[in-house]
């Protein structure tokens, strides 16, 4: 665990070192004190959970990109650079470094998002706005948890990778799939084929009902929805509705191992490919 935290530590510094971080770091703080400064200037028709929601969902686009753009290079530009054969060489394993790696640049996007978020609602109520508390707490936790799978897949395709142009391609790729929505366009296309290339009539099948609900952003926003549900409006344009019938897959228990599953799998399945891999 101490080397873990090492590893991670030592990301966390060199990303302070990184140009690029004051950068994006000026941006969010920019963000935040643009959205507080527009909801405080309104406040007699501001609601308390508009600075929340507007800030979660411009946390949805921005710090998903972040995520990607701060993460997808760190496992495989150290391979092609033979930083990571250094540190191999030092008493430190590929577990260590991989989840080491996912930990720092976790912490670094959080602070980056959450502060953010939290600036705005402080700005907000400062300038006589209300501002809903509990709904500040939830953005700014579901904020955390969706940057938690963006980091998770970009460190993951890192990890499997052999060139960083395929780690950088996986994961703006994906990032394209989830929020331009065309995750919800697999079942069509697979029912367009099945039913011998032309396209179906009458309701979605209960599987592609289930497929468009396990997407990353809409698991959160049904997590959101047992929690604190004027927020899920913020994630509105990213994820498909809600079902009728308040199904199983819709619920937020199911939603909450659907966003858990997001998280661990996508750096894990990378560390299994880094493991096996020849350096």
């Amino acid at each position: 665990m101490d080397r873990l935290l090492q590893i991670a530590r030592k990301d966390f510094t060199d990303a302070i070192r990184d140009r690029q971080l004051y950068a994006l770091g000026a941006l969010f703080l920019l963000v935040g004190l643009g959205i507080g400064y527009l909801a405080g200037s309104n406040p007699d028709t501001a609601r308390g959970v508009d600075v929340p929601r507007i800030g979660l969902g411009a946390m949805a686009f921005l710090g998903s990109v972040a995520a990607i753009s701060m993460s997808y290079n760190q496992i495989v530009g150290k391979r092609a650079s033979g930083e990571l054969r250094v540190l191999l060489s030092l008493p430190f394993s590929r577990t260590e470094v991989v989840y080491g790696t996912f930990l720092g640049r976790l912490v670094l996007v959080v602070a980056m998002t959450t502060t953010s978020i939290a600036i705005a609602g402080v700005l907000a109520a400062a300038l006589g706005a209300p501002v809903s508390a509990s709904a500040l707490l939830a953005a700014v936790v579901f904020a955390a948890g969706l940057m938690a799978v963006f980091v998770s897949l970009s460190i993951g395709l890192s990890a499997g990778s052999v060139n960083t142009t395929r780690a950088a391609a996986g994961a703006f790729g994906l990032f394209i799939v989830f929020l331009f929505r065309l995750w919800e366009g697999v079942p069509v296309a697979v029912r367009y084929v099945l039913n011998g290339f032309s396209f179906p009539s009458g309701p979605s099948p209960t599987w592609a009902m289930v497929w468009r609900q396990i997407q990353p952003i809409a698991a959160v926003r049904n997590v959101i929805a047992g929690v604190e549900p004027d927020l899920t409006v913020a994630l509105v344009a990213y994820a498909p509705g809600l079902p009728d019938g308040e199904p199983y897959y819709a619920e937020p228990w199911f939603g909450a191992i659907i966003v858990i599953a997001w998280i661990v799998l996508p750096v894990t399945l990378g560390y299994l490919k880094l493991r096996t891999a020849d350096l």
